[in-house]
């Protein structure tokens, strides 16, 4: 497997940030009302599929790329590919959302999505350079949350109910008590609870472990706010 490093804001990275903003706007248009019901049942189940496959090709090319030594392949699976991150979470709820359409869905997926995903896309948290399986999966999962986010909210209308705030930080809530225990259990880092990521991120400029825990509360109602500010203001306007 080809191991030449991924270069932030490289050639490979310029590819995979337009890739993203087509994917988004064809899942905006094929989920418009105006769409064929069939092209759309179609985009949204083939997502959802991919979405969920790559989760799945992370342990998969972990253990590919470091099976010559079998103890530091599960070694470096145990604490960087397990499905444990908050993008494979968002992941698996978009890929249910595609399906269902259901609300609930659709509105954590936005906002976990587009709030924390997003970053992902940015500045991606990546090793090797599109010369790599790596390079396609990380992207699928990343760039497919954002077309599927914004496919559902903006295209097919599914939109945050009054109360999606509240109902969005108790579930962030949860994922990191649970992910803070499975890291101390486990002696992992999953959803960066324990530790700063490696690669530069937000985290950096937000103060050092613990404190930053607190700082992502106020990141957090930012982003989340500004996300739900255009439908806060549309249903004020409407009354």
């Amino acid at each position: 497997m080809d191991d030449r490093p991924f270069v932030m804001f490289g050639p490979a990275h310029g590819a995979a940030v337009l890739a993203t903003v087509l994917g988004v706007l064809f899942m905006v248009r094929v989920n418009r009302p105006e769409s064929a019901p069939h092209i759309r049942r179609a985009a949204n189940a083939a997502l959802a599929i991919i979405l969920v496959l790559s989760v799945g090709m992370d342990p998969l090319l972990t253990w590919l790329r470091y099976r010559a030594d079998p103890n530091e392949a599960l070694d470096f699976l145990r604490k960087n590919s397990l499905p444990l991150h908050l993008c494979d979470i968002v992941s698996v709820v978009l890929a249910v959302a595609l399906v269902t359409g259901r609300q609930r869905w659709v509105e954590l997926g936005y906002l976990w999505g587009l709030a924390g995903t997003l970053q992902g896309v940015i500045t991606p948290g990546l090793k090797f350079d599109w010369h790599s399986p790596e390079y396609y999966a990380f992207f699928a999962q990343h760039s497919g949350v954002q077309a599927a986010a914004l496919g559902l909210v903006v295209g097919a209308g599914i939109k945050p109910e009054p109360g999606a705030f509240r109902r969005v930080m108790l579930w962030s809530w949860a994922y990191m008590a649970v992910a803070f225990g499975l890291n101390c259990l486990l002696n992992t880092n999953y959803g960066y609870i324990n530790g700063k990521p490696e690669n530069p991120s937000l985290i950096d400029h937000i103060g050092p472990w613990p404190w930053y825990l607190l700082s992502l509360q106020g990141v957090a109602f930012l982003f989340y706010g500004l996300l739900l500010l255009p439908f806060w203001l549309r249903r004020r306007k409407s009354r």
